[in-house]
């Protein structure tokens, strides 16, 4: 581990004790901003994005405590026409959240296929899929039961926790959608590609900024989280260790510091001694040896960090924002950092919608600068199955041996009404070898374009998406794939 992975470490790890007591306020329904409806989400970092707000908005989901003291200081005259629509739509559903006793929400979907990569506002990856969600509270305790049938008579509950809350924190268990860091497109180490992972999670309450001591950090949010990966897979129940803190010291300044790491598992070891092991940065043998040259050493469990920055400001009446993230796994004598995915992006406000451009790269050489070896990232030479819970990356939506550029729009209209499109090249497994799981054994290269309109009629939201993609397999064989996918939800 390099000196500045073990410093991001320490600073995740000794977070958790930076705390300071607040008073109680009203509890809502649902403790988090979009858990059932992500296009939220979007609303608040529009606000975030042009200044109107100091939220830490690059860890999805948001809590609502604090977010409705910043709504209430707003003087909605001086807002435009994109913030007024944002701003309005969190007060309507921050007023629902704290006058409903329970949120009751029928959700249905159609998709011609599967979907190969999930976007953040898509609601799931199945063919046919059927969501019925009772979210509430009491007194300090909330509550959201999500039970979820897709095709094939499979059920699960994704979206499903309770949580306690005291002073500015909380606990909670269940499995929910995250997302960390600023991209549009992607996240190299959390998105919501892959089903959540169902754990333990201690949280702050609320994304604004302290009084007094913590003063400094601005809008500030942290999280420590431990679930367990699913059984059918090379080590069954494999530990999934998450943390993150992210801040925004300068107005205008977001930086994000993660950390997630793959340990224990059946047999292996699961104790507290083991954790302990993560936590101190132990290193163990890279062939599952008890002893071996310290060439072999390397960090216990599958580990992997990173930072992400995003940087707000406005230029020619344009609300832009620039945004990085690089996510590493290895390092080479003890201090140079290797093996590190990059996203970048840039995105500005423009014509009443919000526009986009990203790139990131999973191709990463293993073993530092003139490598030719990739088939590393996500990878581990004892948790065979990568980074992955059910075949699909926890991090990046392109997995693993992969380039992206991407292009998009968002627009929300006045009525309810929304409008997304993005047009993306991808380049995957381009030295046709094995782990890629997307594609085992060959090369593509794909052009797409998809999009989606969503329209409120009563209590119902309706979403029409398509998706249109033109590739090429091993730079010959040209294929053509399209999907079309319908989704409503119902809100009693």
């Amino acid at each position: 581990m390099s000196e500045k992975g073990m410093i991001l470490h320490k600073t995740l790890l000794y977070s958790s004790v930076l705390a300071a007591l607040a008073t109680p306020v009203t509890t809502y329904s649902s403790p988090w901003i979009g858990t059932i409806e992500p296009a939220l989400h979007s609303d608040l970092t529009l606000l975030a994005e042009k200044g109107h707000i100091r939220v830490a908005v690059t860890s999805f989901p948001v809590p609502w405590k604090g977010v409705d003291r910043e709504l209430e200081q707003l003087d909605p005259t001086s807002l435009d026409a994109e913030a007024w629509i944002a701003y309005s739509r969190l007060r309507h559903y921050l007023q629902q959240q704290k006058n409903a006793k329970t949120l009751k929400v029928l959700t249905l979907q159609a998709s011609t296929e599967e979907k190969r990569f999930k976007s953040f506002d898509d609601t799931s990856a199945e063919k046919a899929f059927a969501r019925i969600s009772a979210s509430g509270d009491w007194g300090p305790v909330a509550y959201q039961i999500s039970t979820n049938f897709v095709s094939g008579g499979e059920r699960y509950w994704d979206q499903s926790f309770i949580a306690y809350q005291f002073g500015n924190w909380n606990i909670r268990v269940g499995a929910l959608d995250q997302w960390w860091g600023p991209g549009q497109a992607s996240s190299l180490i959390l998105s919501n590609n892959a089903r959540p992972v169902p754990g333990i999670a201690f949280s702050r309450s609320m994304a604004t900024a302290s009084d007094g001591v913590l003063s400094f950090l601005g809008p500030w949010y942290f999280t420590a989280q431990m679930g367990k990966l699913e059984s059918d897979r090379t080590v069954p129940d494999t530990r999934l260790w998450k943390s993150r803190f992210n801040f925004q010291p300068l107005d205008g300044l977001e930086v994000g510091l993660s950390w997630a790491a793959m340990w224990g598992g059946q047999g292996r070891g699961n104790g507290l001694s083991d954790f302990f092991k993560i936590l101190t940065f132990k290193t163990e043998c890279a062939n599952g040896e008890n002893e071996c040259d310290a060439a072999l050493n390397t960090q216990a469990g599958n580990q992997i960090a990173g930072y992400d920055i995003r940087y707000s400001f406005r230029v020619f009446d344009l609300d832009v924002s620039v945004y990085g993230q690089q996510v590493g796994e290895d390092a080479v004598d003890y201090y140079k950092v290797t093996d590190k995915g990059h996203l970048y992006g840039a995105s500005a406000y423009l014509l009443g919608a919000k526009w986009y451009f990203e790139s990131s790269n999973t191709e990463v050489a293993c073993g530092g600068k003139g490598s030719t070896t990739y088939n590393c990232y996500y990878e581990h030479s004892v948790y065979k199955s990568g980074y992955r819970h059910f075949g699909r990356a926890i991090g990046s939506t392109f997995d693993s041996d992969a380039k992206s550029l991407v292009f998009g729009m968002r627009k929300h209209f006045e009525d309810g009404e929304a409008v997304s499109i993005e047009l993306g090249h991808l380049r995957l497994n381009e030295d046709k070898s094995k782990p890629s799981p997307v594609l085992k054994g060959q090369s593509e290269e794909v052009y797409h374009i998809k999009g989606q309109y969503q329209h409120p009629v009563y209590n119902w939201l309706l979403k029409l998406g398509f998706n249109l993609e033109k590739s090429y397999v091993d730079e010959e064989r040209k294929n053509w794939n399209a999907y079309i996918s319908f989704s409503a939800s119902y809100k009693f």
